[in-house]
């Protein structure tokens, strides 16, 4: 049933009941027409409803048959699938077989590579084998190769001869014969001489036996020669005999004699050509068995030579290789000699010398002599880094020279030096406390303060300057071309910010000090941070320039009541264009911690007793600042560190302990007492409740 049915039921229904009910003539003749649409509709509905029956069933047996179509469609997809799965399995298969081949024809081929590579290096190692045997065999003396062919032709020249000898006196008359048979032996001998010289000149190991069975062959051959033509002769002789009879029977007689003796000599001849022969082939198989009697000796002192030759060339290496600690029992003499193979892979010899050990740290000491060139300790300092990693060392190794001893010199730390227990009381021996510094510097006015980054240059700077304002009176200004550095700390007044500033400055005071224009009523201090760097911002040729004018400041500012502070990293003047180091003897110099030691070594005032003394209390004084600052845990940039100075003024040099950082500000110098009349703060007491200014005289009341 659709939804017509219901919905026109209802509307039929409602308006029947409405034309029953309502007393409106419109709403009757509505209610009458809606009536009729519900009867009408739910006729249709019903009409509707049967046409839909059918065409679902129709529908449904078309759903029927497609269903079919596609259970047989499913059917032979499933058929396709199975074939082409079993096709496929049948080709994995196949090809699996076909891997399986190719493996095994890889692994085949592999073990032929493999055998072919082992015979290969069978093959090297036989060639090189024979390659040295026949350089043995080639080094032997050729003298035994000349001797066995000089004993052949002595053998058969006097065999020959001998032969020769017995004929000519048998025969008698066949002396013309022999005669000339001497004169052919003698052109044997002069060929076999000749033969046996040039012999002497064969050094070739083929050569000589080649050379040496020609020349055997050949004397052994004419010898022969001679012999059978001797023999000849005196058959011919005898045959010559036997013609001369002149009776039948004598004749015959001489004939059997001749014949009876012919034979004879045949035999002899015979059993000669084969005496001869033997005697031939046993002096052969001797000379061959002695020969290679000989040869084996000779290859066998030869192999004797090649091994002693080497153990010759191992002992002249091993000579040649640096001296080393043939007992390293200790930590530094091990260091030592790894020290001397990785320089000699670097083509240096260090041969050991002697050292000298503090358990904590090792001085090392090396001959240098078996280099072929001066070996500098500065050539050496570059590999520092790379020893103190490969000997485990607490520090770059340092290369020094011992200059009474001519020796190299490597310093080893090797472990932290053992802390002992420093009396405080005397240290301050050796330097002036921080409480005395505003009574040290208070009168100072020409000042240069080194230091290394990170030293504390400018906080001393700060103190310093602030102890000189306090004493003296008047105002600072600063040049600081770090002046938006993360690290600046001054409060003095910044009055230059750029190297350019600071250069303006110098040139500026350096006028001024010149002119003597300034208002002396009042002391003035100018102060130059990083003072290197501005000079070095200058173009080289113009440094020098630079460096006048600071000289011109530092000898004069004084006389006209100003005061300068240059504060920069190096100790050495030299670093300084246009200035030595007599220019900065005017002022007071003061270094801060390491910058001492180079401030000792290249200062021309202090004598070389005095600098030994000097860096021995630098160093007490190094190992005291550390010592109390480990035991503070406090970082040697922290403010309130342990730390000190060298003061090389015109006096004799010494040691001050420097105040904490921010111990002294600008601030004090603005609060602190000035005079009414001048401002100053260079005044004195002058009575009781009085004080007087030292600037302008003037006298003025102080309050309780």
């Amino acid at each position: 049933m659709s939804n017509l049915t219901p919905i026109s039921l209802i509307l039929g229904l409602s308006a029947a009941i409405t034309v029953v009910v309502s007393p409106n003539n419109n709403v009757k003749f509505f209610g009458t027409v809606f009536t009729g649409i519900g009867v009408g509709g739910f006729l249709f509905s019903q009409w509707d409803s049967q046409e839909n029956k059918k065409q679902i069933e129709n529908l449904q047996k078309t759903v029927d048959l497609l269903d079919k179509q596609r259970r047989n469609s499913e059917n032979e997809k499933l058929r396709v699938i199975r074939e082409t799965n079993a096709t496929k399995s049948a080709l994995d298969k196949d090809l699996q077989t076909v891997r399986d081949e190719l493996s095994r024809l890889n692994t085949s081929n592999n073990s032929f590579k493999t055998q072919l590579i082992e015979l290969e290096s069978q093959l090297k190692l036989e060639k090189s084998s024979a390659q040295s045997k026949i350089r043995e065999i080639s080094s032997f003396s050729t003298g035994a190769g000349h001797q066995i062919v000089s004993e052949t032709y002595k053998n058969e020249l006097t065999k020959l001869g001998g032969m020769i000898s017995g004929y000519s006196n048998n025969y008698p008359d066949l002396k013309d014969f022999f005669e000339n048979l001497e004169a052919e032996i003698d052109k044997v001998k002069s060929w076999a001489v000749g033969e046996l010289e040039a012999y002497q000149g064969v050094q070739n190991l083929q050569s000589l036996i080649d050379e040496g069975l020609r020349i055997q062959q050949r004397i052994i051959s004419r010898c022969s020669d001679i012999k059978v033509k001797s023999l000849t002769t005196i058959i011919k002789y005898l045959n010559s005999l036997a013609e001369d009879s002149v009776k039948f029977s004598e004749y015959q007689d001489n004939i059997a004699q001749i014949s009876e003796r012919a034979r004879e000599h045949l035999l002899e001849k015979e059993l000669a050509i084969e005496s001869i022969a033997q005697e031939w082939v046993t002096a052969n198989t001797s000379t061959t068995e002695k020969y290679s009697t000989e040869f084996n000796e000779v290859i066998q002192n030869g192999k004797h030579l090649v091994n002693r030759n080497q153990e010759l060339v191992d002992k002249i290496e091993s000579m040649n290789r640096p001296l080393k600690w043939s007992v390293a029992s200790r930590q530094d003499l091990k260091t030592a000699n790894i020290i001397i193979d990785y320089f000699e892979a670097k083509g240096v010899i260090l041969d050991r010398a002697k050292v000298d050990f503090d358990h904590w740290q090792s001085t090392l000491s090396f001959h240098i002599d078996r280099n072929g060139r001066i070996i500098l300790p500065s050539e050496l300092e570059p590999e520092g880094e790379r020893l103190q990693q490969l000997c485990h060392t607490l520090s770059p190794l340092k290369f020094g020279w011992n200059a009474e001893e001519g020796l190299l010199t490597a310093w080893l730390h090797l472990a932290k030096k053992p802390v002992k227990p420093i009396i405080e009381a005397d240290i301050n021996k050796i330097w002036k406390t921080a409480d005395k510094f505003q009574s040290i510097v208070k009168a100072w006015s020409r000042v240069r303060i080194t230091g290394g980054s990170e030293s504390g240059k400018s906080p001393t700077a700060e103190n310093l300057a602030v102890c000189i304002l306090l004493g003296r009176g008047g105002s600072a200004e600063l040049f600081n071309p770090q002046d938006d550095s993360v690290k600046n700390y001054w409060t003095i007044p910044t009055v230059g910010a750029s190297h350019e500033d600071s250069l303006l400055g110098i040139e500026s005071l350096a006028a001024m000090v010149n002119s003597k224009t300034n208002d002396r009523s009042q002391f003035k201090l100018t102060i130059f941070d990083e003072i290197d760097s501005t000079i070095a911002s200058v173009e080289k040729k113009n440094q020098s320039e630079v460096g006048k004018l600071i000289s011109t400041i530092i000898k004069q500012v004084s006389h006209q009541n100003l005061g300068a502070i240059f504060i920069g990293q190096n100790a050495n003047a030299k670093n300084y264009p246009g200035m030595d180091r007599s220019d900065w003897n005017s002022a007071i110099n003061l270094h801060i911690g390491g910058n001492a030691y180079d401030a000792i070594t290249n200062s021309n005032q202090i004598t070389r007793d005095e600098q030994t003394r000097l860096k021995l209390q630098a160093d007490k004084l190094t190992e005291f600042c550390s010592v109390k600052n480990d035991e503070l845990g406090l970082e040697h940039t922290d403010p309130q560190a342990y730390r000190f100075g060298l003061v090389l003024a015109d006096g004799k040099p010494y040691f001050v302990q420097l105040p904490d950082f921010g111990t002294y500000t600008y601030g004090m110098v603005e609060n602190a007492l000035k005079c009414p009349k001048c401002d100053s703060h260079n005044h004195i007491s002058h009575g009781s409740n009085r004080r007087k200014c030292k600037d302008c005289r003037h006298i003025f009341a102080v309050g309780l």
